[in-house]
């Protein structure tokens, strides 16, 4: 890393000479420098590097030993009202917003959880199945968020669109007056396409990552409400990293896989905080009723 001019030679001295540490240090120095106040208001991580991952739970597993895992742990989970962007892009073409917003969730989707119009379509379906097993004779007089009735009827129509459809016709409106957002999104699509070498920890925890982005249509909507309800419990248990990396110092092929794959995250997560606060400043200038949120969706207990 020195002789590369990644960090300097004095952090090798100041890490006392001990490589472990060295490596640590190293890591957190080239990310702080990476995304410097990328992440102030919005997709906050901490990065956790360790010489073994947490017990797994009924297995003694571990990290192979002289190895390192670097994990980037939600903190703070983004946070976007999407709707009036939608509108704003169906009225240069029919679905183009809904091609966007089908294309973007995709996209995120080979990086880390996202939760959508989908993800709380499943959340509904899983409780009314709860609700069905643990009181059958009154599961009609519980109330459900209505997802359906929340999603945009284009968004319902790409949604069975094949991906390069709806790409292609994003492709179209590089040059509109919507380019900045489209251009955006396309750079997180191709990022979503790199390699990417990440290691499986899911046995050391009870669940897999808790979604890094909630996308609602409009404030306090279904998919809100759903999340709402989800992320009360969010707390009692323990979750997987979005991103985790192995890799032993020593080992320069292996430091480089890591890296790469931990510089292809932060900027995936770069680009999206970006793109969350444009629409977000598009949502406040043009809802009609909308009350921006100025809390976190989600910060870490």
């Amino acid at each position: 890393m020195i002789e590369r001019k990644l960090v300097r030679e004095d952090l090798w001295l100041a890490s006392g000479k001990i490589p472990i540490v060295f490596a640590r240090n190293a890591i957190h120095t080239m990310v702080d420098r990476m995304c410097g106040a990328a992440f102030e208001n919005n997709l906050q991580y901490g990065l956790e590097i360790c010489d073994t991952s947490e017990p797994s739970y009924g297995s003694d597993e571990r990290a192979d030993p002289g190895s390192l895992l670097a994990m980037f742990e939600l903190q703070t989970a983004g946070f976007v009202v999407i709707g009036e962007a939608l509108n704003a892009l169906n009225e240069e073409e029919q679905f183009l917003g809904a091609a966007f917003y089908i294309v973007l969730t995709d996209a995120l989707r080979s990086w880390m959880p996202v939760y959508d119009h989908r993800t709380a379509e499943w959340y509904n379906e899983q409780l009314g199945d709860m609700m069905a097993d643990d009181d059958p004779e009154n599961r009609e007089s519980y109330e459900f968020p209505d997802v359906e009735k929340a999603v945009p009827p284009e968004v319902k129509e790409v949604d069975g669109w094949p991906l390069f459809a709806a790409r292609r016709l994003l492709r179209k409106h590089l040059r509109g007056e919507f380019a900045g957002w489209i251009e955006r999104l396309f750079r997180i699509v191709c990022l979503s396409r790199l390699h990417k070498d990440m290691a499986s920890v899911e046995n050391n925890y009870d669940a897999a990552a808790v979604p890094s982005l909630l996308i609602a249509f409009r404030e306090n909507d279904a998919i809100h409400a759903c999340w709402d309800e989800e992320a009360a419990h969010y707390y009692e248990s323990s979750y997987e990293p979005t991103c985790t990396v192995r890799f032993r110092p020593e080992y320069p092929e292996e430091f480089d896989t890591a890296l790469r794959t931990a510089f292809l995250f932060l900027k995936v997560n770069m680009e999206l905080a970006q793109l969350v606060n444009l629409l977000n400043n598009w949502e406040e200038k043009h809802a009609s009723r909308h009350q921006h949120r100025t809390e976190p969706a989600l910060r870490a207990a």
